[in-house]
């Protein structure tokens, strides 16, 4: 219970950090990467880092998608045409390995990004062993990142998930409601005059 109790308090304790979201709570800073927990994703870690270009790049878990836990998220000022709520076509690689995925336009704060799902739980495992990260749109490089230190990031943000999941798994449960007459969530409510 102590340990509930250290990583609870050692969470509230951390600053803030965002990307454009000032919810994210910092775990740790890893070889110029930023592990934190965003609660809107239902307390999923991520790592997050910034290259020359204002590219933004974040990968994370993502708990409110049970079929698709993980995503990339990557940003840039630049982007000014991107339209929030619009898919685009986008050819990822990790060094060498390359797939065409849905990426769906984003407004975050001003900063034009693409949301990427991911159902592949190697995807983590992928991100931590290569070198390099890039990304086309039309035959055209939108991104070409350097992924250094990103196996001590990905270790980091695994940790932090564990953490998380650990200390979530040691709250107790709701207490139950001794109103005969309370609807239960996702039934009509008995009462009739319940509006």
């Amino acid at each position: 219970m102590r340990f509930l109790y250290f990583v609870l308090a050692f969470m509230a304790a951390m600053p803030r950090i965002g990307l454009a979201d000032d919810e994210t709570i910092q775990w740790k800073e890893v070889g110029g990467w930023s592990v934190a927990v965003d609660p809107t994703l239902d307390n999923g870690c991520f790592v997050l880092t910034s290259f020359d270009d204002d590219t933004i790049f974040r990968l994370g878990f993502n708990f409110r998608k049970k079929d698709n836990p993980l995503y990339i998220l990557l940003g840039n000022p630049n982007w000014k045409s991107l339209e929030k709520g619009k898919h685009y076509p986008i050819e990822l690689s990790f060094d060498q390995s390359k797939r065409t995925v849905d990426a769906r336009g984003l407004d975050l704060a001003g900063l034009k990004s693409l949301w990427i799902d991911f159902k592949d739980p190697d995807l983590v495992e992928a991100f931590a062993g290569k070198l390099s990260f890039r990304a086309s749109f039309r035959g055209k490089q939108i991104v070409a990142l350097g992924l250094k230190d990103s196996a001590r990031a990905a270790d980091e943000l695994l940790a932090c998930q564990k953490a998380v999941n650990d200390a979530v798994a040691k709250q107790p449960a709701p207490p139950q409601s001794t109103d005969p007459f309370e609807a239960k969530p996702g039934t009509q409510a008995s009462d009739p005059f319940d509006l």
